[in-house]
């Protein structure tokens, strides 16, 4: 079948629609930033209160730490979103507004409108969890958590008392019945994790540098 052009009639149409899917996707980016301003907010009062107050306990950097992963999370689900409405409006502005501007006729090509139709009928989310966690981890978390965890080794050296060897820091890690060691290795375990999501998991094909 071959490839017709758009009529002229049509024209207002996609362009009121192609700014509806920008705001929309600006609205989903907005909402991934406050999730991103929470954390900080939240990161910088935590750990001024939990070194402003010497006798604070460590666990108090460890709720943080445990925050940050939710805020992570929430993150993560809003990525996803705002990454089908951006290939949205990225097949407009290539198959589209590309065209207009180059003054050259606008086919209805139909891959990109056939794309386009599908995703709107049954909008589907191409981007895994797992992936979004990772993209999320690469460009902001993994510079919030590894402060996070520095502050809270830094809090099991002074609190209760000042020690000058690893392993006296190491019990004073003890969370209520559960040993330091054990608290130590859930937090470096969980910190290579996302070490490993975000700079060995993403897979390449994925890798374009206009995603925020």
């Amino acid at each position: 079948m071959k490839n017709r052009e758009i009529d002229d009639k049509y024209f207002g149409f996609l362009f009121h629609y192609y700014r509806a899917e920008v705001y929309r996707e600006t609205n989903w980016r907005s909402r991934m930033d406050v999730t991103s301003n929470w954390v900080i907010v939240v990161t910088g009062a935590i750990l001024s209160f939990a070194f402003g107050e010497p006798k604070t306990p460590h666990v108090v950097i460890i709720l943080n730490y445990c925050i940050a992963l939710f805020f992570l999370y929430i993150e993560a689900r809003r990525f996803r979103t705002y990454v089908m409405l951006r290939a949205r409006t990225r097949l407009m502005e290539k198959y589209l507004l590309g065209p207009v501007f180059s003054g050259q006729r606008v086919p209805v090509a139909n891959e990109w409108g056939k794309r386009l139709a599908e995703n709107l009928s049954s909008p589907r989310v191409q981007m895994s969890r797992i992936e979004s966690l990772a993209w999320r981890l690469r460009r902001q978390y993994m510079f919030i958590l590894p402060v996070i965890f520095a502050a809270w080794i830094a809090k099991v050296y002074t609190v209760p008392r000042g020690v000058n060897s690893f392993q006296e820091a190491i019990s004073q890690a003890q969370l209520w019945f559960i040993p330091g060691s054990v608290v130590f290795s859930a937090l470096v375990f969980s910190l290579g994790i996302c070490f490993v999501l975000a700079y060995v998991y993403v897979p390449r094909a994925s890798l374009v540098d206009d995603l925020p």
